[in-house]
C-alpha cells in the first residue's frame, strides 16, 4: 500500500495543473456512481460461488435475497432461519426461475411467510429434498397441497407450530384427498409438534399414504388419542415415535402400538400422565427392540421398571425424570438388567446416594442427568 501511493504521489507530481485539476474532476465524477449498490450487486454471491461455497446461512436479511441468488448457480443449501423481515414479495423476487441444486431450505421463524411462498417454492424448487416450515404460523392446508403438488422429492418436512393445519392438509401430503397433487409419498421425516387442530385421521392418512416414514413428531398434539395410535401400529417402516406432552395417550394407545407390527428403536412419551405401570409391560412383550425410551412425569414405579427391563437388554438411553414413585429398588433393577445403558435421566427423582452409586457402576454410562436430586431424610440427617 505505500508503495502504492508513493507511486501516485510521483505521477500527480509530473501532471500540469490544467491535467492535475481534469483528473481530479474525473474521479469525483466516478465516486458516487462506484458507491451505488446497483453496481455490487450480487458480487458477494459471485465471490462465494467462486471459492465453491454452496452451503449458504443468512443471520440478518439487510438486502434483497435475490442478491444472494443471484451468481450462485450450484448453491445446495440455503438457511435463513429467524429472518424476521423476509416476505412473499423479498421470496418472489429471488425464486424467479428453477433452481435445481438446492436440496435444503429453511424458513423456521419466518413468521410474515404464508402459502404463496410455498407455491414459489413448489414451482422452482422441485429438487427439494428437506423444508423446514416450523414457526410460519400463516401456513395453511392450501400450502400443504402446493408443497403436495410440486415436491415429490421432499424427504424431510417440519411443520412445527403451524397452528392452522389439520386433517385436510395432512390429506394432502399422503396423498389421500382428491386433489391434483399425488402427495409427498417419498417423506421419510414429519414434524407435526405443537399442530393442534390434527385429530385421529391424520394419523389414518400418514398411514396409508406415507409408508415410507421413519421419523414422526407429535409431541403437544394435545388432539391425538390412543385410536389413534392404532393406525400407526403397523408402519413397519417408523423408527422413531415422539408422542411427548400428548395428554389423551394412556396403557392403551401403548398396547396399541405394541401389538402391532413396529420395530421402534425411540419412543418417547414423557409427560403423558396417562401412562403408567401397564404400559412398561406392553413395552416389554411388543417394542423389545427399543434403544431409547423416554417416560419423564408418567406414573411409573418400580413395580413397573421391574415389569420391563428383564426383555430389554438392548436399550442404551432411559429418561425417567420426575417419575417420583421409582426408588433406589427400581434403580438396582435397571444396573441389575440394562448393562449397555449410556444415559439416563433421573432429575427430580427422590433417590438416595445408595441408589445413585448402584447406577453409576454401569461400565457404559455417559451421561447421567440428576438435575434437582432430593436427597431423603434419612441422608440429611447424616
Amino acid at each position: 500500500m505505500a508503495a502504492l501511493k508513493t507511486a501516485a504521489s510521483c505521477l500527480f507530481k509530473r501532471l500540469t495543473l490544467i491535467s492535475l485539476y481534469r483528473s481530479l474532476f474525473q474521479m469525483i465524477l466516478w465516486r458516487d456512481p462506484a458507491y451505488h449498490k446497483s453496481v455490487w450487486q450480487g458480487v458477494e454471491a459471485k465471490l462465494l460461488q467462486a471459492r465453491g461455497i454452496r452451503r449458504v446461512q443468512i443471520l440478518s436479511l439487510r438486502h434483497s435475497l435475490s442478491y444472494v441468488i443471484q451468481g450462485m448457480a450450484n448453491i445446495e443449501s440455503l438457511n435463513l432461519s429467524s429472518c424476521y423481515n423476509l416476505t412473499d414479495n423479498g421470496l418472489g423476487h429471488a425464486f424467479v426461475q428453477e433452481i435445481g441444486s438446492l436440496r435444503a431450505l429453511n424458513l423456521s421463524l419466518c413468521k410474515q411467510i404464508t402459502d404463496s411462498s410455498l407455491g414459489r417454492i413448489a414451482q422452482y424448487l422441485k429438487g427439494l429434498e428437506v423444508l423446514e416450515l416450523g414457526g410460519c404460523s400463516n401456513i395453511t392446508n392450501t400450502g400443504l397441497l402446493l408443497i403436495a403438488w410440486g415436491l415429490q422429492r421432499l424427504k424431510s418436512l417440519n411443520l412445527r407450530s403451524c397452528c392452522h393445519l389439520s386433517v385436510v392438509g395432512i390429506g394432502h401430503l399422503a396423498g389421500m384427498t382428491r386433489s391434483a397433487a399425488e402427495g409427498c409419498l417419498g417423506l421419510e421425516q414429519l414434524t407435526l409438534q405443537d399442530c393442534q387442530k390434527l385429530m385421529d385421521l391424520s394419523l389414518k392418512h400418514i398411514s396409508r399414504g406415507l409408508t415410507g416414514l421413519r421419523l414422526l413428531n407429535l409431541s403437544f398434539c394435545g388432539g391425538i388419542s390412543d385410536a389413534g395410535l392404532l393406525h400407526l401400529s403397523h408402519m413397519g417402516s417408523l423408527r422413531s415415535l415422539n408422542l411427548h406432552s400428548c395428554d389423551n395417550i394412556s396403557d392403551t394407545g401403548i398396547m396399541h402400538l405394541a401389538m402391532g407390527s413396529l420395530r421402534l428403536s425411540g419412543l418417547h412419551v414423557s409427560f403423558c400422565d396417562k401412562v403408567g405401570d401397564q404400559s412398561l409391560a406392553y413395552i416389554a412383550q411388543g417394542l423389545d427392540g427399543l434403544k431409547s425410551l423416554s417416560l419423564c412425569s408418567c406414573h411409573i414405579s418400580d413395580d413397573g421398571i421391574n415389569r420391563m427391563v428383564r426383555q430389554m437388554l438392548g436399550l442404551r438411553t432411559l429418561n425417567i425424570g420426575q417419575c417420583v414413585r421409582i426408588t433406589d429398588k427400581g434403580l438396582e433393577l435397571t444396573a441389575e438388567h440394562l448393562s449397555q445403558l449410556t444415559g439416563i435421566d433421573l432429575y427430580g427423582n427422590r433417590i438416595t446416594k445408595c441408589g445413585l452409586e448402584r447406577i453409576r457402576q454401569l461400565t457404559c454410562l455417559k451421561v447421567l442427568n440428576l438435575g434437582l436430586w432430593q436427597m431423603t431424610d434419612s441422608e440429611k440427617v447424616r
